[in-house]
């Protein structure tokens, strides 16, 4: 088993790019040093693979592991900011993914802190585990300053206290107050406390502790004012419950403070018996508080028993491993220098826990710092001639501790990659803006205090028609204060004012063109780039590498790209999101024919029905034809493909004619055939199994019946007499062949998870697909696109050019199999097994529209909570807003992120987050819009950071537009173009060509920067790209601004300048100091 375990190792070990592996060894070295502190940070650049970097790590501590003591499993506790992050991570960090995982990984044994005061009988039952990694939040095992914790948290601790005297009489009171308020389903409760009494037993050593700690003073201050010590409170609190039958409206404080107090005393308790072989803290600066040695803050004190700072034995030192690109700022201004957060404060704070406190350490660093700082004072100077040795010093005493890669280090010509798009709104400024801001300062005026006077021209730079979209501004709350004030109501009956409104009538009629008619030149500048090649058409983006040239609403479509969009405001998402949503809407409706009104009722009927009276040929779309299977797809047009799988399939259906009978042509044929040609080639079981399966998946009776109706044609009397075939059957099985969703399906499963899958699986999985695309094309918004878009007619059937042929011209048109193979070539090389990978498929296709709420003129005098109506968001959809450590918002985050990062919609993702750090948006999105320019200007590298990464989009359109290979049959295409340009790539100085860059090609990273002419934004841009070239040289000095301002008259693009402060800038990349 060893053997077969170091196997698995290896492999992800041999799967780590150069750069990677070399920061794993480098951490490694630090770790096997009995002098070293054994805590590492990899802060490299955002987007290169500090995750599975970390996963390299765990693989090369486990192999060490198992030959010191292979009888134990080495125990990870990975600590992140959220259950997003958490979730995002799990699976990358995973060192297994063969069958034999579940038995070499044992279960989490908590995934709390308090957790750790119980453990799940026979969990040690399985002997052959080797790893166990568990997942702790700060939120949920750290700050425990408010709050009484989860059911099963309060589940424990009422055990817990309930087996300690002198409270073993009143266990009654204590599982009633650990109850609380929270639970109205009291038999929930009853189970948690059943669960925990018969599935789990209790650590009696940490029961004596915790009955020992009981003694100490309590820690509130409601609490203190009242009692000596922790035990006193709890044993006059739990019979104040007993005699008053519970907590009153005076005590309900008292009791809350006593949850609060027992849960943190019982976490520190558990803190200091918590043991791992590693700790891993990703995205740490979010949590500083754990890594400040200075602070005697709550988290920080149980951070400290966690890690074991005060342990004398060397021996048993946790290894500690951060993780961030950000750990501390990048660049601070003058400004947070007097917050006491500056870089070169919080870089002194994190060289103090790295290092232990070693003071002698900290003193030497801050010595040659001090030097460089001069060199670049010289440098600012005009002088050029400059030693590197003091930089050279520093790099040395940070490498001690920190691994940082950066492209650019690593990489010639990185830079090439940004396409910086400076968007001055000059064109489409017109005077209707002036006048909507003109009104909204006329509002403000009126408002008694109005906003203390302050302008509100930034609220009207940033959306158009604010006042629809400012809800939960203070400035909205103060007008529905006084809305009915005479002054107020004078100025709401002026109709000049309606175009500081967003008009519910020219919503409801299609009639406002948001690209003309919006009084805000920003949003019509970025409308036509966001609508360029017409996307409003189409449901997924086209694949990079088309198998075919793209046809129909697609043609012209070639390289298209998805929108991130970062603003400082909240209501510019809630604005863009619903205006770019009902925008495609609108264009998708233009032209002729009937529109419906906006605000209607969803359609009953979906666009594919599979079931009632609805034709029996929609299950064409879900059945996986194996004759098919093995088309071939050649550069040329779609046309030319089509004319020669006629041609093949005129031949296949010959062996057919026995089963038409005299009678009139069945249309029926369509769903048949492919069933028939199957069995001709001897796939009996095949059909067999697929009637299995869709029936065992009906959700509805309707559907089975649907099922068991086209099943009938399969029995011996019905089969000898179909009917004539249609005179386009062969045409339409060739659209089959190409584009059919579930055969289509089948091709990518066997082709990049075939060796795992069943034949069963493969069925299973192939109608999953096809039902999930069924899904898609149900979405209320797909319906017109379809309708109007695909003419296609049929020579037999009810309807001369039924719904699933659209479908499928729809699909063939598109590249289905193509953009599937290309989307499945991430999920699989990401690590998702075909389980995983379908489910991230389900959240995409599956994903609903959602809304938001805006305020209309023609209900601008109705109360608050009248006067909202929902506009729908499906094409751009907003981020950013969700609670990330609650289960709804953490589904609804996870589930956007999976769509965005998918072929599938939304198209637009907006968001006030300077980038959800540790979430990729990068699969299908090259353009990154800077809708509001960050204070700092750091995080413009940061945003963009979220879509230049790992095989990202820009990568492979680079990629496609270079080679055209003739594709091997059964080989992952996307495999194939990889290792092409990886051959090809001679002058690449690392790994990191060609999987995050590639010299080739034209498609670029967009940066889009929507300006005003002449307003401050022009200059601050100007500001920001100087400080993007120069900050490095701050890195690790204090007073970076004023440092940086030194450098305002140095010519910095001469090569002089380049060359001594490239010299000057710190390497702390493991991959440049090999030896």
């Amino acid at each position: 088993m060893i053997d077969e375990i170091s196997d698995q190792l290896q492999k992800v070990l041999s799967g780590l790019t150069d750069f990677q592996r070399a920061t794993v060894d480098s951490v490694l070295e630090k770790y096997r040093l009995a002098e070293h502190s054994h805590r590492a940070l990899v802060a490299d650049e955002v987007g290169l693979g500090k995750t599975i970097v970390a996963k390299g790590i765990i693989a090369q501590l486990l192999m060490e592991h198992l030959s010191n003591t292979p009888n134990e499993p080495m125990r990870v506790i990975y600590i992140c900011s959220n259950l997003a992050l958490a979730d995002e991570n799990r699976q990358k960090l995973s060192l297994f993914n063969n069958q034999r995982a579940s038995e070499w990984v044992k279960p989490s044994t908590f995934g709390r802190i308090v957790e750790l005061a119980v453990k799940k009988k026979g969990a040690d039952d399985s002997n052959q585990a080797v790893i166990e990694v568990c997942t702790l939040t700060p939120s949920t095992s750290f700050n425990l300053s408010a709050g009484a914790g989860n059911r099963k948290e309060r589940a424990i601790l009422a055990t817990l206290l309930s087996q300690i005297e002198p409270f073993k009489g009143y266990s009654k009171p204590i599982f009633a107050l650990f109850k609380t308020n929270l639970i109205k389903n009291n038999a929930n409760w009853e189970w948690e406390l059943n669960d925990i009494k018969s599935g789990y037993d209790i650590d009696q050593d940490l029961l004596a502790l915790l009955s020992e700690k009981l003694n100490k003073p309590c820690h509130s201050k409601i609490l203190t004012e009242r009692f000596d010590t922790i035990k006193e409170a709890t044993l006059s609190l739990i019979r104040s419950w007993s005699e008053d039958l519970g907590e009153t409206e005076e005590t309900s404080v008292l009791f809350n403070s006593l949850r609060v107090e027992i849960r943190r005393l019982v976490a520190r308790c558990c803190a200091s018996r918590l043991e791992a072989d590693l700790f891993i803290l990703d995205e740490f600066q979010r949590f500083q508080s754990l890594t400040d040695q200075c602070s005697d803050s709550e988290e920080t004190i149980i951070a400290r028993q966690v890690f074991k700072v005060d342990n004398l034995d060397q021996s048993r030192k946790a290894k500690v491993l951060l993780l961030s690109a950000t750990p501390f700022k990048a660049m601070t201004t003058l400004d947070d220098e007097e917050d006491e957060s500056s870089h070169h404060e919080q870089l002194f704070k994190l060289l103090d826990f790295l290092s232990h406190n070693d003071v002698e350490f900290i003193l030497k660093y801050e010595s040659y710092r001090d030097l460089l700082h001069r060199n670049m004072l010289s440098l600012a100077a005009g002088e050029t001639n400059i030693q590197d040795s003091n930089a050279r010093a520093v790099e040395t005493l940070l490498r001690t501790y920190i691994s940082r890669t950066e492209r650019g280090q690593i990489s010639e010509n990185f830079e090439q990659l940004i396409n910086s798009n400076e968007l001055c709104c000059s064109g489409d400024f017109d005077v209707e803006e002036i006048k909507s801001y003109q009104a909204i300062e006329a509002l403000n005026s009126i408002l008694p205090r109005g906003r203390r006077g302050g302008s509100l021209i930034e609220f009207a730079k940033s959306s158009p028609w604010a006042i629809s979209f400012l809800n939960g501004y203070s400035f909205k709350e103060h007008f529905y204060r006084n809305f009915r004030e005479p002054a107020v109501l004078k100025w709401l009956n002026r109709s000049t004012n309606k175009i500081a409104w967003l008009s519910e009538s020219n919503i409801n009629g299609y009639k406002l063109n948001v690209e003309q008619d919006t009084p805000n030149a920003k949003t019509k500048a970025l409308t036509k780039i966001v609508f360029d090649k017409s996307p409003e058409n189409l449901l997924w983006i086209p694949p990079s590498k088309p198998y075919y040239p793209l046809e129909g609403v697609f043609k012209g479509g070639e390289y298209l790209s998805k929108t991130l969009l970062f603003s400082s405001w909240a209501m510019v998402p809630k604005a863009l999101s619903s205006l770019w949503t009902y925008e495609a809407e609108r264009r998708v409706l233009k032209g002729k024919g009937k529109r419906p009104p906006y605000f209607v009722e969803s359609s009953s009927t979906p666009l594919l029905r599979l079931e009632g009276k609805s034709t029996l040929n929609t299950w064409h779309l879900v059945y996986p034809c194996i004759t098919f299977s093995k088309v071939e797809y050649a550069e040329e047009s779609l046309h030319h493909l089509l004319d020669k799988q006629v041609v093949a399939i005129d031949r296949e259906l010959a062996a057919l004619k026995k089963y038409e009978g005299p009678g009139a042509t069945n249309s029926d044929w369509y769903v048949l055939a492919p069933m028939l040609l199957d069995m001709a080639n001897g796939e009996w079981e095949h059909v067999e199994q697929w009637f299995n399966t869709t029936v065992s998946r009906a959700a509805s009776e309707g559907r089975r019946k649907h099922i068991l109706k086209l099943q009938s044609y399969f029995d011996d009397e019905n089969l000898s007499d179909i009917g004539k075939m249609p005179k386009d059957l062969a045409k339409v099985l060739a659209f089959s062949s190409l584009a059919n969703p579930a055969t289509c399906a089948m091709r990518t499963i066997r082709l990049l998870w075939g060796a795992t899958v069943s034949r069963p699986e493969l069925m299973e999985y192939s109608v999953r697909f096809a039902e999930l695309t069924v899904r898609l094309f149900n979405h209320d918004y797909a319906a017109p696109i379809i309708k109007r878009n695909i003419k296609h007619k049929l020579t037999a059937g009810r309807m001369a050019s039924p719904n699933w042929f659209k479908v499928l011209v729809y699909c063939a048109h598109g590249n289905f199999q193509s953009m599937l193979d290309e989307y499945c070539h991430l999920l699989s090389t990401s690590g998702s097994s075909l389980q995983s990978a379908t489910s991230k498929i389900e959240q995409a296709m599956g994903i609903r529209s959602t809304s938001e709420q805006v305020h209309f003129w023609e209900k601008r005098k109705k109360a608050k909570d009248k006067s909202y109506s929902s506009m729908r968001c499906h094409f751009a959809v907003s981020l950013g807003n969700q609670k990330v450590d609650v289960e709804d918002g953490l589904k609804r985050v996870m589930s956007v992120r999976d769509a965005f990062n998918s072929p599938f919609r939304p198209f637009v993702l907006s968001s006030t987050s300077i980038g959800q750090e540790g979430l990729d948006f990068h699969w299908y999105c090259r353009r990154v819009v800077h809708w509001n320019l960050p204070n700092n200007p750091i995080d413009v590298e940061q945003r963009e950071g979220r879509v230049n990464r790992y095989k990202s989009l820009v990568v492979r359109q680079r990629i496609a537009q270079t080679y055209n290979p003739r594709f091997r049959a059964g080989v992952d295409k996307w495999q194939q173009l990889f290792e092409q340009a990886k051959r090809t790539e001679k002058n690449k100085r690392s790994d990191l060509e060609p999987y995050w860059f590639f010299s080739k090609g034209s498609a670029q990273i967009e940066r889009v920067v929507p300006t005003y002419p002449m307003s401050k934004e022009v200059s601050k841009y100007a500001e920001i790209k100087k400080i993007l070239v120069l900050y490095r040289l701050a890195f690790g000095q204090p007073r970076q601004q004023e440092l940086l301002d030194t450098f305002s008259n140095c010519d910095i693009d001469s090569s002089e300048f380049k060359s001594t402060k490239d010299a000057l800038i710190i390497d702390l990349a493991p991959l440049n100091f090999q030896q």
